[in-house]
């Protein structure tokens, strides 16, 4: 028979105690402190969504006003012979509230100051190099956003898909459907999906507006679904059931590009360590002895030599970028 002592129940009790405690701190915490911030930041992103919602579609249906100065006049004339159209499709695809306009004077800007910066500190040759860097971070920028928002949409489709078929078997129309879609449907896909809602509501055909949401968004997947509802449309035919053919193509595509991510790391993962070992090489030269690697922008050889390896080092980049992309 096991002897419990006082000590042994003090023991336990305060053991109890403890856990008591720590469990009554952490729920009044979550229900004090948590709970309310998570509401805020919900709250916070819906009104943030609609606000945005409501700037896109007033920008569908009212022209802005034009801009006067020298540099809306040249874009004026570009936009006319359709030079800028895909820079403005591209800043609409990835949710950039700026005109063609205001962008490429941002690019101007920090180009001019790249050159200058460079050009003062060691002529024109790296005030080349500073305008080209400076020049390509807004399309870079713009780059990673449509990309970001064109992962995001395609993770959402295929459940969109499965609750656009469900909400079709159930009797709803297809407008009805897309506005329950574009509810139930975080952003940014039922964002757009709200978009496409009010424009047919305000008069365009519904048709009309799957087209222009197809434009809004950077996606394969996007275009096959608009097509298909183009064609049913026109043809005839089980919708809901076209559906959920359409989420069970984007699901495998989806696993696919899984697959061949996973196969293709390795490639990326030397692409990144070619990219960054020159530069690490340089720091590390640069705090153990800053004077020898300083010398070879000192001497004019050593600073054709970088640049011929800044050229080198970007077609390289771009070769295996190409071995490494492969389109599923």
């Amino acid at each position: 028979m096991v002897n419990v002592t006082n000590r042994d129940i003090w023991y336990a009790l305060g053991l109890s105690s403890i856990f008591l405690s720590g469990f009554l701190l952490i729920s009044l915490l979550r229900y004090f402190l948590i709970a309310p911030l998570r509401r805020r930041k919900l709250l916070k992103q819906r009104v943030e969504e609609a606000l945005q919602a409501e700037r896109i579609r007033s920008s569908i249906f009212k022209s802005s006003p034009e801009e006067k100065s020298w540099f809306s006049a040249i874009s004026r004339k570009l936009r006319a012979h359709g030079i800028l159209e895909s820079l403005r499709r591209q800043l609409v695809q990835a949710d950039i509230s700026w005109t063609d306009t205001q962008f490429l004077s941002l690019d101007l800007i920090l180009a001019l100051g790249g050159y200058y910066l460079g050009y003062l500190s060691d002529g024109p040759v790296r005030g080349f190099i500073l305008a080209l860097a400076l020049g390509a971070i807004p399309f870079l920028f713009l780059k990673w956003k449509r990309g970001q928002k064109t992962e995001l949409i395609e993770k959402m489709m295929p459940d969109v898909m499965e609750l656009l078929s469900r909400s079709l078997k159930a009797g709803h129309s297809l407008p009805s459907a897309i506005e329950l879609a574009g509810q139930e449907t975080p952003y940014p896909l039922g964002r757009e999906l709200r978009i496409a809602y009010e424009e047919q509501r305000m008069g365009i055909g519904i048709s009309e507006a799957l087209r222009h949401m197809s434009e809004r968004v950077d996606s394969d997947d996007m275009r096959y679904f608009v097509i298909a509802i183009l064609i049913q449309v026109e043809t005839g035919g089980n919708l809901a059931e076209i559906m959920e053919k359409i989420s069970l193509l984007i699901r495998n595509r989806l696993h696919l590009k899984g697959k061949v991510r996973v196969l293709s790391a390795e490639g990326r993962i030397s692409a990144l360590v070619i990219t960054l070992m020159p530069f690490m090489l340089f720091g590390f030269l640069y705090l153990w002895k800053p004077d020898y690697a300083l010398s070879m922008f000192r001497d004019p050889v050593g600073r054709k030599f970088v640049v011929g390896g800044l050229i080198s080092l970007g077609l390289g980049i771009l070769v295996l970028r190409k071995i490494i992309a492969i389109r599923v």
